[in-house]
């Protein structure tokens, strides 16, 4: 099976999305899907978890808005990236799940 998803999660921590997307990439990545993460907003935090560099090391682009990450360090392997690549990713997905 060929495809892309792309996951995007703007949500804070206590709702729990960011770990729905991990498990809707986890399964997609099983099926043979390419798989892109863009967290920001309120989300962008995850992208200093090491669940995030998990899902990098899984196959998945993970990349977090610059702008809400700040100076803060990002997991080993997410992108510190821009709305550049959040449009780049949507563009390019055949589904796209937003979590906001």
């Amino acid at each position: 099976m060929e495809g892309r998803l792309a996951l995007v999660v703007t949500t804070a921590p206590e709702r729990g999305d960011f770990e729905r997307a991990e498990r809707l990439a986890r399964a997609a990545r099983l099926r043979g899907l390419d798989v892109d993460l863009f967290l920001m907003a309120e989300a962008a935090v995850w992208a200093a978890d090491p669940r995030a560099a998990a899902l990098v090391e899984d196959g998945c682009e993970v990349v977090v808005c610059g702008t809400n990450f700040g100076a803060r360090a990002p997991a080993a392997g997410v992108i510190v990236g821009s709305q550049d690549d959040h449009a780049r990713m949507v563009s390019r997905a055949d589904r796209v799940v937003a979590l906001t």
